[in-house]
């Protein structure tokens, strides 16, 4: 089991921006395949991770709990290993340059980090509040999403989290 004592994310729904997808994603969709391109300048898709459990995370550098959450899915993904889980961390609707200057303070946490500079790649998955997380399953399918969470629901993501991992892969793939 992957325990995270001592992190302390603040119960906090932060609205930005009203950019809003036709119809929100729900538990079930298969979300957009493209969330854009990494530090490294790969094109990220989801569908090149099918089999693996995914962590889509939109966060900015102004919320205090989106930052306070990224060391704790950094250390999610050390311990499963990036084979079983795969972590994206998409910076939403900031500068590209403040976005540069943030994946260099960010260099010690391992994540893929993606600029979503403009908002589109949130405006596809309905995002108009951060923190907002998507974990995907094995199968590509949506299999949770959470909005504005903090520190004492940490505890039931790592529930969610773990129990898609130990699920048989047929189960977790809805066969």
């Amino acid at each position: 089991m992957l325990r995270f004592a001592g992190y302390a994310l603040i119960g906090c729904l932060i609205l930005a921006g009203h950019a809003v997808a036709k119809e929100k994603l729900q538990v079930g969709d298969v979300p957009p395949d493209v969330l854009g391109k990494a530090t490294s300048g790969e094109r990220v898709k989801l569908s090149d991770y099918h089999g693996r459990i995914v962590i889509v995370s939109f966060w900015a550098s102004w919320c205090a709990p989106c930052r306070k959450e990224l060391p704790v899915l950094a250390n999610i993904q050390k311990q499963v290993s990036r084979d079983h889980l795969m972590v994206f961390a998409v910076n939403w609707k900031q500068d590209r340059s403040l976005y540069r200057q943030i994946v260099k303070t960010l260099k010690d946490v391992d994540l893929t980090i993606i600029s979503d500079e403009s908002g589109y790649v949130g405006s596809r998955y309905g995002v108009d509040a951060i923190p907002h997380m998507f974990i995907i399953g094995r199968d590509g399918r949506i299999a949770a999403i959470h909005l504005g969470y903090g520190e004492d629901e940490i505890p039931a993501l790592v529930a969610e989290i773990n129990g898609l991992l130990t699920a048989p892969a047929e189960a977790a793939s809805g066969s």
